[in-house]
């Protein structure tokens, strides 16, 4: 009996998928809905790796599942964290700046309404500028790593059990003869 297909390889492109849907500024905000990219990028590994079985080799198993989220969740976040650090020197805080507008424009808008006092705004605005000072510092940068390096797996894990659940082959259940 063939044994079952390499999972590296098939981890190795989901997560770079994972990575460039998690690093690119504007595409990820996919994942601000329960990080559906990395959930994505764990059903693709599933999609992938369940192309390579042929004939006669073990059956897909959850553990294939769980092996190949861990894996592509990891190769994703190393991923995403190096094109975030290669777009930042590069590009500067893209997404720092954009996010910077739209909250000043809330802020004081709420500001005018008097929702909120101007001396908390002008607080709130010191405090978002040394957030985004923070995020281009090594600590910020590993800080992002370390926590991507924990959720990226949990997500990628679900979805390619997700997948596991999809993708998997149907096998009608065996009878028993009946005596």
């Amino acid at each position: 009996m063939p044994e079952k297909p390499n999972k590296l390889r098939v981890a190795l492109i989901s997560g770079a998928v994972i990575g460039a849907v998690s690093g690119i500024p504007g595409v990820s905000l996919i994942n601000c809905c329960c990080c559906a990219g990395v959930w994505l990028g764990g059903m693709l590994a599933m999609y992938l790796y369940k192309q390579q079985f042929t004939e006669g080799m073990q059956p897909l198993e959850s553990s294939d599942a769980l092996m190949l989220g861990l894996m592509s969740g990891v190769v994703g976040a190393f991923v995403s964290t190096i094109l975030s650090v290669l777009i930042l020197v590069v590009l500067g805080p893209v997404e720092a700046e954009f996010l910077r507008s739209l909250f000043e424009k809330a802020l004081e808008r709420l500001a005018e309404e008097g929702s909120v006092p101007a001396d908390m705004v002008e607080q709130f605005k010191d405090q978002l500028e040394q957030s985004i000072q923070d995020s281009a510092r090594i600590s910020g940068i590993l800080g992002n790593l370390f926590i991507t390096l924990i959720v990226y797996p949990i997500f990628s894990i679900l979805g390619a059990l997700l997948g596991y659940a999809v993708f998997r082959s149907k096998t009608p259940p065996q009878t028993t003869p009946a005596q």
